[in-house]
């Protein structure tokens, strides 16, 4: 009887290669592709649940192509049964597979499924006390000046208009603005409407504000939240900590005047305005 020929092994290297290569794709080069075909300022990662299902197809797929043909099986299984059959050297790195591979998933499986308790660290307080820094600020954009609303006649030709109707009309181009900015910035977390239910939301693992609650920024003067944007999560004090907050730190990649507008755009989105700041004597 003629001996079947050995697999060259090289299809199972192939299938590993594609496959750690797909993943590493969609983690580490994908973020950055989204972010140049949306415009947007910062990466946007694949959703974890959306990369387990590519990595689940791609193994199916690989499985039904190895399979289909005996010729492809014996290529793909002749590494394995090179370790199962191995002596030696290699029957102590087989050894060590064997022991590994079910520690390793059975790692994950338990840190994933575990939860750790902790005491809190202090009495929780819903705003953290904003910086001094911030609390002078204004919103440039809410009240613009009288010439900047004298240029902005100008420029539009609205010859006849009072000043404070203007003003109102260079308000909402402003909003305008920020509404853009806001789309592409803050939506994917915080939502078309700002309920905090963007397509992004539910893979974070801190649930974004919802801006129409009115325990938010509602109950925030305007240079407080523009502390929140400018800083992110990373910049909140560490009294009474933890703050739950994944907020991104946004004064890397977006000018004040930009945030500014966002703000401007958020509370329209929201149909909500800011807290009237009290008069500093």
């Amino acid at each position: 009887m003629n001996r079947q020929r050995k697999g060259s092994g090289l299809l199972f290297w192939w299938v590993t290669v594609f496959v750690v290569g797909l993943y590493l794709f969609c983690w580490l080069a994908f973020p950055h592709i989204a972010k140049a075909i949306t415009g947007g300022q910062v990466p946007l990662p694949m959703p974890s649940t959306a990369l387990g299902l590519y990595i689940l197809i791609t193994l199916f797929g690989a499985f039904l192509y190895v399979t289909s043909d005996p010729e492809r099986r014996r290529d793909f299984l002749a590494p394995l049964l090179a370790l199962l059959q191995a002596e030696g050297a290699l029957g102590r790195v087989r050894l060590g597979v064997f022991v590994l591979t079910p520690l390793l998933f059975g790692g994950v499986l338990y840190s994933q499924l575990t939860r750790e308790v902790t005491s809190p660290t202090g009495i929780r307080i819903q705003h953290p006390t904003m910086p001094g820094r911030f609390e002078r600020l204004e919103n440039p954009f809410r009240n613009p000046p009288d010439e900047h609303v004298q240029q902005f006649i100008e420029k539009t030709g609205l010859s006849g208009v009072s000043l404070e109707k203007a003003r109102a009309k260079l308000v909402e181009r402003y909003t305008r603005e920020g509404i853009v900015l806001y789309e592409k910035n803050c939506r994917p977390c915080h939502g078309v409407a700002g309920g905090g239910d963007g397509p992004m939301a539910r893979f974070l693992p801190l649930r974004p504000a919802n801006f129409r609650d009115p325990g938010t920024i509602a109950t925030v003067v305007e240079p407080y939240a523009f502390w929140r944007v400018n800083e992110g999560g990373r910049g909140l004090p560490t009294v009474a900590t933890p703050w739950d907050s994944a907020m991104p730190v946004w004064k890397r990649d977006l000018k004040p005047e930009q945030m500014w507008k966002i703000l401007l755009g958020e509370y329209e989105i929201a149909q909500i305005s800011p807290r009237i700041p009290e008069k500093l004597e």
